[in-house]
């Protein structure tokens, strides 16, 4: 009997919860995108932000605040596989020197970047410097480096903004370069189909020291490192170099493909068919990606 009672009363339990009407999910509020731009008429700076925003899509930033309600801050020290901690970034203080960083990136920089190579967003700044490890001479130290341009996952860092305007010609041409290369890097690096017919030219002679006639084993007859199809910014050191890495091969065309023009180019480099036919193999790499030569 009381087990007959008990199940009696389970099933009424059971009933009474079964009738219960089911509250309906609430959905989640609205998170707006911190990187939106608004307009801001009242201040030039932002107001040119917000239509170059509207124009191409891309974010100008020149502090980590992304929005002030909630408070949303930037992290810039996210790089695809590592985290930075060593970077340190001096923000903008004046609506002037976001506007000639903004004029910049306008005219010099976007223009040559395709769709794929455009940043999720730019952030301009006074400096931005880190630690890195070199190498001098099998001396390894650590020294601070100061970027003109830093690629991280939501961002690309422009420092140095407020030294734009007093720029020389040729400065801004190198200042140009240390910005694209560091746009392209990670991507040329990704291709290896793109690089494949380029590494293949000079392969031979990576990781070699040049020295004497040829006549010594394991060493390349000392000769202008262009007869090997290899280029450099640097000197060419008297009776003995070493030839370098891939790395330091694509490094080295990355330096003059970004600031010479192709005649200039030519005039230089024109009597070594190596160092020729790996620009054109590395220009239309670079024109692969959606880079368009300035």
């Amino acid at each position: 009997m009381k087990q007959y009672i008990s199940l009696l009363l389970l099933s009424g339990v059971t009933v009474l919860f079964s009738c219960k009407k089911e509250k309906s999910p609430d959905p989640s509020p609205v998170q707006l995108d911190p990187y939106m731009r608004v307009d801001n008429p009242s201040n030039e700076a932002d107001h040119q932000i917000y239509l170059l925003y509207k124009e191409t899509g891309i974010p100008v930033l020149y502090s980590d605040t992304l929005t002030r309600n909630p408070v949303t801050l930037l992290n810039a020290a996210y790089q695809i596989t590592t985290y930075d901690s060593t970077l340190r970034i001096k923000y903008l203080t004046s609506s002037g020197a976001v506007l000639t960083g903004l004029n910049f990136v306008k005219s010099q920089i976007l223009p040559a970047l395709g769709g794929a190579l455009k940043p999720f967003s730019i952030l301009l700044a006074d400096s931005a410097t880190g630690k890195v490890l070199v190498n001098n001479g099998g001396i390894r130290s650590i020294v601070t480096m100061l970027y003109s341009g830093y690629p991280t996952v939501n961002t690309l860092i422009i420092s140095r903004v407020n030294a734009i305007a007093g720029m020389a010609p040729d400065t801004l041409t190198y200042f140009k370069k240390d910005i694209f290369k560091a746009i392209l890097q990670t991507p040329l690096g990704q291709r290896d189909d793109l690089l494949k017919n380029f590494v293949a030219v000079s392969a031979d002679f990576y990781n070699k020291g040049a020295y004497g006639d040829g006549s010594i084993s394991g060493y390349l007859p000392y000769a202008p490192r262009e007869t090997y199809g290899l280029v450099s910014l640097s000197p060419l050191p008297p009776s003995y170099y070493s030839t370098g890495t891939q790395v330091d091969d694509i490094s080295g065309y990355f330096d003059l493909v970004l600031t010479l023009t192709k005649e200039q180019f030519a005039a230089k480099y024109g009597n070594y068919p190596l160092v020729m036919t790996k620009y054109d193999l590395f220009t239309k790499a670079l024109a692969a990606l959606g880079f368009k030569m300035p």
